[in-house]
């Protein structure tokens, strides 16, 4: 009986650590083909169709592990063909591989990476992103070039793509 106890405080810890790692509100549900978690060693493997659900943030894989560092959720790793997230209609992304960091609160993508942030895109052999500040790092391997796509409408108003002329500052 003391066992259960354990395991049930340890699973309430770990999905009470997993609710506060997120800026999403709620609780978050793993759903996959098969999953096996090691108390011990605090970590999760969970495999075939895996999908992370919290609020509106979604997480899809062909395989994740999830790592806990007494009793919380430290990262999650992802792999697939491709990796998927979303977080509403704000954030989508998706790559090789994904690498969540749970108290940087950073994602890194790696394989093909792509992040479209309220309509910018961001696209590299690896891109890494900052949840809390936005920040977007993106880096180039071999032939595969960085591209960054910043759509018309988020340009600053009064800002003309077009507008080629050589023009003085004006004083202050």
């Amino acid at each position: 009986m003391h066992r259960h106890r354990k395991v049930l405080a340890a699973s309430l810890t770990l999905l009470a650590s997993l609710a506060s790692a997120a800026p999403v509100e709620g609780p978050i549900s793993v759903s996959a083909d098969s999953g096996r978690f090691e108390q011990e060693a605090g970590t999760g493997v969970y495999s075939g169709d895996v999908e992370l659900l919290q609020g509106n943030r979604t997480m899809q894989a062909e395989e994740m592990s999830l790592f806990t560092r007494n009793g919380e959720l430290v990262r999650v790793e992802a792999t697939g063909t491709p990796v998927k997230l979303s977080e509403g209609e704000d954030l989508e992304a998706h790559a090789s591989n994904l690498v969540y960091d749970i108290k940087a609160r950073t994602l890194v993508l790696t394989g093909d990476a792509f992040i479209r942030h309220k309509g910018n895109t961001f696209e590299g052999a690896k891109v890494e992103y900052s949840l809390d500040s936005k920040r977007v790092d993106a880096s180039s391997e071999g032939d595969q070039r960085v591209r960054l796509v910043i759509p018309a409408e988020n340009q600053a108003p009064g800002q003309n793509q077009n507008d080629n002329t050589d023009s003085e500052p004006t004083a202050p």
